[in-house]
């Protein structure tokens, strides 16, 4: 008897070990997957009850931490981790009677899966054997499981159930340690959101294509520009060119990324959401070639065109040496840097000079006429330099080299960009500058674009896991270059305006004025969002931004404008006044004569009324005056000599007028931007002060947008002030709302997308242009009257303007009212639901342990 009852005592301990039993010592997990209503989003809420000894490691640790065990499951998405939008604060209940009795905890963690309409598959697996280990003794080894679900469909359960309900399962209790079959079950459910997805994995193929959106945008306005400084002689073969520059720049960046593709976790990532998922820059990052061809082809391309426009001629032989050795020395330099190169790339350099001369060689001789044997070198030396680039682009994206190394190339194949905007300053100023001059210029924009990467470079970290200036200690032909690129930006609208300053006489006529106010609306366009670097341009909003001004810009500056409107800068003051007073006089007679129609009616048919020849003599002698065209025309014609011109003030003065008032006017929206916005499309690391250059640069655009108007005012289409301000508001404001838009609603590039941001965001940029526009006509309408020593209501009747002002006030009060209610109750949203409180980062959905086989 007593044998039998030691093995069914023996019998009876395991059966209970194994959670047969009811077991008070163990533990319970209840996965909950809801679906919180106020955000939209799916919740999923985490709470484990278990008791712990008094004496325990564990209990102890709970005690000195503060952090309970709430582990052992994890959650995918659609088959990948899922991304958060937030969490609450991790809660933990213990309760303990006495010191000698064990102690009660409660553990309790929510979590928000990232926002996405549509279908929603939902894995949750659970591994309490990888979660118990390495955890203090006194956790306990037997677990109950349960994972609630309502409303969500149930499949592809997996390991021993114990119950099931239509929206709950529990698995059978088991020892962690004997934990042999996986735990998991597939939740399915269709979801349908009114608020825009919180997640959007983006795709290389659509970071390339809205790059090359903005270079074909860039590239239009550029070919204008390059045709018209080539002269009457070659426009379209120069125009071609430049297009096939862009095409080109295309291809080697759809081809062109780094390899190896960057880590998720490296630093100096580019990524402006918080959600989880792989930033741009891990999906896209410009790789050494097109870095390559963007500072050094391009840049050369330039300096030689400089050159031909400046002297008639193709490059000398001199400007083709320097321009075709650099390349070979920075090969040759990471060749033989500790590298080992393969034979094959050598046979490529050797092939490539042979293409050269073979082009050199064609052109010279089977060229047709003499041009093709004046540019025989220079395309030759072309071949070279492309050649040469790409084979130093390929190379350096398979083989790493020193410091050292990468600093020297990156000095040789820089300061072809601060040699073209040197040459462009004698075109610019209209005087060739001194060799001292030219030297100190050159010398300051190479040492201003190479300044990060070198101070980088002797810059020792202060804490080595923590390194601001890791990214510019990289390739500097790798990455978005976002300040070499501001620089770049902002040397190159200086010296527009300094061309059009140069050339802003009453009456006076550039080569180039025309195109380039089509280039300076583009680069307004690139600066709407701060600082311009690759990173704005791969952003679908800014690069359709962009493509809509060069395109807008052809409709708002036609080509020819300036041949066509030249007889409007050539007005005078007095001959404004003679415009005027013919326009206002025959308006006052089309006026006289529609009231002369009114009143003839009743003095018709009086017995002592108009006669019906004194009535045909009125009417004649009311005529508007001129032969050609009905009469409407002849008054149209009149309205637009007296409108259209500036009123004898010369463009110079004109243009900066028109960028004081379009800043006077912005100055509201501005300030508002300035306070709560921040920069975009920069550096992960923002040194030299380039977070406040960006903001001013944000700020400045809009001081382009009002010297175009008043620079090119007798240009622009349109026949009154109000018409060429609806003009430009109509290629301004669409690309204004566009670059808002993707930072508002697109969650690559906010933390928070959200349908009510965007309208308010857009609706106050929207009316910030509207202001600008309208404030620049009305106020170029006034002057136009002033300058004829009229009143303004001579020019505008304010009485026939009542019926529409006093509606659309209303309009714009409600409107301006709304926006305020709807700031104030974000603002305070933001205030009364902080997004967290207390923990800093959120509980861990997907557990580093796997489940048993």
């Amino acid at each position: 008897m007593c044998l039998l009852g030691f093995c069914l005592s023996g019998v009876a301990s395991a059966w209970a070990a194994d959670g047969g039993a009811d077991n008070d010592s163990a533990g319970r997990l209840v996965v909950e997957i809801g679906w919180d209503a106020s955000r939209q989003e799916v919740v999923v809420r985490g709470r484990c009850t278990y008791s712990l000894p008094a004496g325990s490691e564990a209990l102890a640790q709970l005690r000195k931490e503060g952090d309970a065990f709430c582990r052992g499951y994890s959650v995918q998405v659609n088959g990948q981790d899922p991304a958060t939008d937030g969490w609450d604060t991790a809660t933990n209940n213990v309760t303990q009677e006495s010191p000698h009795s064990p102690a009660w905890v409660e553990a309790k963690s929510v979590s928000f899966l990232s926002r996405r309409s549509g279908p929603q598959e939902l894995e949750v697996s659970i591994a309490m054997r990888g979660a118990l280990d390495g955890h203090p003794e006194g956790l306990p080894e037997v677990w109950t499981v349960e994972v609630r679900a309502p409303r969500w469909s149930f499949r592809q359960i997996r390991g021993p159930v114990e119950s099931q309900s239509a929206g709950a399962v529990s698995w059978t209790p088991t020892t962690a340690k004997r934990w042999g079959v996986a735990r998991s079950v597939v939740l399915q459910r269709n979801l349908r959101t009114t608020k825009p997805d919180s997640t959007r994995q983006q795709t290389r193929f659509e970071l390339v294509t809205a790059f090359e959106v903005a270079v074909l945008g860039t590239g239009a306005v550029s070919a204008l520009l390059v045709a018209r400084l080539a002269g009457p002689s070659t426009p379209r073969r120069w125009a071609r060119a430049a297009l096939w520059a862009a095409v080109a720049t295309y291809l080697l960046a759809l081809g062109d990324t780094q390899r190896p593709p960057l880590p998720t976790d490296s630093s100096g990532i580019f990524t402006l959401t918080g959600s989880g998922v792989p930033g741009p820059d891990t999906i896209w990052k410009p790789g050494p070639t097109l870095g390559l061809w963007l500072w050094y082809v391009l840049p050369v391309a330039g300096w030689w065109f400089t050159r031909r426009v400046v002297t008639g001629r193709p490059p000398s032989p001199r400007v083709l040496l320097v321009s075709c050795v650099p390349p070979l020395l920075a090969f040759s330099l990471v060749a033989v840097d500790g590298t080992m190169v393969k034979p094959g790339v050598w046979s490529r350099l050797i092939g490539i000079g042979v293409c050269a001369l073979l082009a050199l060689l064609a052109l010279r001789h089977l060229g047709p006429g003499g041009s093709g044997r004046r540019w025989a070198a220079t395309a030759g030396a072309l071949v070279w330099i492309v050649g040469v680039t790409l084979l130093l682009g390929d190379v350096r994206s398979h083989y790493a080299v020193t410091d050292e190394t990468e600093l020297t190339v990156g000095l040789l194949c820089t300061w072809p960009a601060a040699a073209w905007l040197t040459s462009l300053s004698g075109p610019v100023l209209r005087r060739t500058l001194g060799l001292g001059v030219r030297t100190v210029c050159f010398v300051g924009l190479w040492s201003l674009l190479m300044y990060p990467s070198v101070v980088a470079r002797v810059t020792e970290p202060a804490v080595a896991w923590s390194d601001p200036w890791s990214y510019y200690r990289a390739s500097f032909f790798e990455g978005y270059l976002g300040f070499p690129l501001c620089v770049l930006a902002v040397c190159g609208v200086a010296l527009q305006l300094v061309y059009l300053l140069r050339r802003g006489a009453v009456g006076g006529r550039g080569r180039a004025v025309e195109p380039v106010g089509r280039v300076l609306l583009v680069c307004a366009a690139l600066m709407a969002l701060g600082n311009p670097s690759l990173r704005t341009l791969s952003m679908w909003g800014d690069a359709l931004a962009v493509l809509w001004v060069a395109l807008g810009s052809l409709l708002l500056l036609p080509v020819g404008a300036d041949t066509a409107a030249a007889k409007f800068r050539r007005v005078g003051r007095q001959a404004h006044a003679r415009f005027m007073d013919r326009w206002v006089g025959a308006q006052l007679v089309w006026d006289a004569r529609a009231d002369l129609q009114r009143t003839a009616r009743s003095a018709l048919t009086e017995d002592n009324g108009m006669s019906p020849s004194d009535f045909s003599a009125h009417w004649d002698a009311l005529k508007v005056p001129g032969r050609c065209g009905d009469p409407a025309t002849r008054l149209a014609r009149l309205k637009r000599f007296a409108l259209g011109s500036s009123a004898g003030v010369a463009p110079r003065i004109a243009g900066p007028a028109g960028a004081a008032l379009a800043l006077l006017l912005a100055l509201p929206w501005a300030t508002y931007k300035l306070v709560t916005g921040s920069a975009v499309g920069a550096d992960g690391y923002m040194p030299f002060h380039l977070t406040e250059i960006s903001k001013v640069l944000r700020f400045a655009h809009w001081a382009l947008y009002g010297f175009v108007f008043g620079y090119y005012y007798a240009l622009l289409r349109g026949s009154t002030p109000i018409g060429k301000a609806g003009m430009l508001m109509a290629v301004v404001l669409p690309a204004e709302v566009l670059s808002m838009t993707v930072l508002t609603v697109d969650p690559q590039y906010t933390t928070a997308p959200s349908w009510a941001d965007m309208a308010v965001a857009c609706g106050g940029l929207a009316g910030q242009t509207f202001v600008v526009c309208m404030g620049l006509g009305l106020c170029w309408e006034w002057w136009l009257a002033r300058a004829a020593a009229m009143k303004w209501s001579q020019v505008r009747n304010f009485r026939r303007l009542s019926s529409i002002t006093v509606p659309l006030s209303t309009v714009l009060v409600a409107a301006a009212t709304a926006f305020a209610t709807v700031v104030a109750g974000a603002w305070a949203q933001q205030e009364l639901q902080p997004p967290s409180s207390g923990s800093t980062s959120p509980p861990p959905l997907v557990s580093t342990s796997q489940p048993a086989p």
